[in-house]
């Protein structure tokens, strides 16, 4: 694994937005250990120093791991100096809010990768750049329908129409607004690869859900820690979405790191959506591990969601630079997941 080519050389600087996130976090750690440096991007600095402490102490302290402030990044030149002297940029960071006006999520998002694009190709160091979408840009994941095969040119125009829908705005365009942002950012970055002549490599990674390992309570009470939520029960949101796709953070930022390193791969839409789960799945491993708590019962039926996807070119990648033969288990993911949290039983 050491051995392989890679597009940046070891020890070049890579910039990770949002470098807070649960994903981000997870990011910055694996190019750590793989010997790169890393400028992490944080609204709040002071916010953010556990990114500085912990399991990441060591590499602050060499120099090697920095943070820097950019408060608002969709305005334009808000990287500009973040940039300088990277050679690949991971844009993670998203519009965390769920408000009801799109403009306040969707138009910060497209105006991000505008933003970062354009600082980028002011930078000559800059080779790569991968940002992260999402599985619902391609389709809506819908429970109660055949959500059919997910291709290279699938969008999921029907949740940007609903988000976009004429005010008085409500609780239908803030639901809609953060998967609407996703399929938006996305196709821009697609736009601008096409209409631009990039002097970098560009690729795209879209995860589903995401489980496994939190780095910090941030990443324990969130809406989206999904097994915290099945864990305590909390049936409001665990009905939204019975059925999904997850996989294990650690495996879908390794496609990350590999998608900016391997130089195979380029204006790639690689789909990192993990295993078919439906809540009653988790319940099991819960009950399995946790024997002495008492769980939510089960839903009465146990289904997945009826849709394609290939993740062939993910899953080759988590084999060439992890030397992993498929996703992380599930239950793996589960348990390690309730591990870290500090839950009482």
């Amino acid at each position: 694994m050491s051995s392989l080519p890679t597009s940046i050389p070891v020890g070049s600087w890579v910039l990770v937005t949002g470098a807070s996130g649960f994903l981000a976090s997870h990011i910055i750690l694996q190019f750590l250990d793989r010997g790169f440096r890393v400028r992490g991007t944080v609204r709040d600095v002071q916010q953010c120093q556990w990114l500085l402490e912990g399991r990441f102490k060591k590499y602050a302290e060499n120099g090697v791991l920095e943070l820097v402030a950019v408060p608002d990044f969709s305005i334009d030149g808000a990287y500009d100096q973040a940039i300088k002297g990277v050679a690949a940029i991971l844009h993670t960071a998203y519009v965390t809010s769920i408000v009801p006006d799109p403009s306040e999520v969707i138009t910060p998002m497209v105006a991000s990768v505008c933003s970062i694009i354009h600082s980028a190709i002011k930078e000559s160091s800059v080779k790569q750049i991968v940002f992260t979408s999402s599985a619902m840009a391609t389709t809506p994941l819908t429970q109660d329908i055949d959500n059919g095969t997910v291709t290279r040119d699938s969008w999921n125009d029907a949740v940007l129409e609903a988000a976009w829908a004429p005010p008085p705005y409500g609780m239908a365009h803030a639901m809609a607004n953060y998967p609407a942002s996703k399929v938006a950012a996305e196709k821009e970055v697609w736009r601008l690869v096409g209409e631009k002549q990039l002097p970098f490599t560009v690729n795209v990674v879209s995860p589903a859900g995401l489980i496994g390992e939190p780095l910090n309570s941030k990443h324990i009470g969130g809406q989206a820690n999904w097994i915290v939520h099945v864990y305590r029960g909390n049936k409001g949101v665990m009905d939204m979405m019975q059925a999904s796709f997850y996989a294990d953070v650690k495996d879908v930022a390794l496609i990350h790191i590999a998608a900016i390193l391997d130089p195979d791969i380029k204006n790639a839409r690689l789909q990192s959506w993990g295993h078919k789960v439906h809540w009653n799945d988790v319940l099991a491993i819960l009950r399995k591990f946790r024997p002495q708590k008492k769980f939510v019962d089960d839903y009465p039926e146990s289904y997945h969601l009826r849709v394609e996807v290939d993740q062939s070119e993910s899953l080759k990648l988590l084999k060439t630079w992890g030397e992993r033969d498929g996703w992380t288990a599930l239950e793996n993911a589960v348990v390690e997941n309730v591990d870290n949290a500090f839950l009482s039983d």
